[in-house]
């Protein structure tokens, strides 16, 4: 009895139907593995593929692509070595308005709240480095632009997840 051949006793069955369905069957197999390797390598939250650093002149920035709205998210800031003994980083209000302040590693000496522009003190000719941590208000795409003094911003872009 060929064992892949349509029957019609006991129980009536489709073979042609039978292998389709199992060939959907392993696709489906196949995609659920694919999500879960995305997964682990940083697509729906930390993680290789989530992880970015960009620069543009004296400001070098480290953040997340992918973030979760429920987590801390942590960006950091690296300042070249500059003469002048204050570094200035400001923010757009994209990031005032998407994201809420938990910490600012060193504290700012001044700050004002046109944006973000908070004003550093470091010692002249050395880098500085400024790490902010903040949670997330809502989730979406959110582009942010940060500047470092008076150069040009760099502007990157942060999905955030439910």
């Amino acid at each position: 009895m060929d064992e892949l051949a349509s029957r019609k006793y006991p129980v009536r069955e489709d073979m042609r139907f039978q292998r389709r369905m199992w060939v959907i069957e392993r696709i489906g197999w196949l995609v659920l593995a694919a999500i879960t390797l995305l997964a682990l390598l940083g697509l729906f939250g930390t993680g290789v593929l989530s992880k970015r650093t960009i620069g543009a002149g004296s400001l070098t920035i480290e953040y997340d692509r992918f973030e979760r709205a429920s987590r801390l998210s942590q960006f950091t800031f690296h300042f070249a070595p500059s003469p002048n003994g204050e570094r200035r980083l400001r923010l757009n209000t994209a990031f005032q308005k998407n994201y809420e302040i938990s910490s600012i590693q060193p504290p700012p000496a001044r700050s004002s709240a046109d944006g973000l522009d908070l004003t550093f003190t470091a010692p002249a000719g050395s880098a500085a480095d400024v790490v902010i941590w903040a949670h997330a208000h809502s989730f979406g795409m959110t582009r942010i632009e940060a500047r470092a003094d008076d150069e040009p911003p760099l502007t990157f872009s942060i999905m955030v997840y439910p």
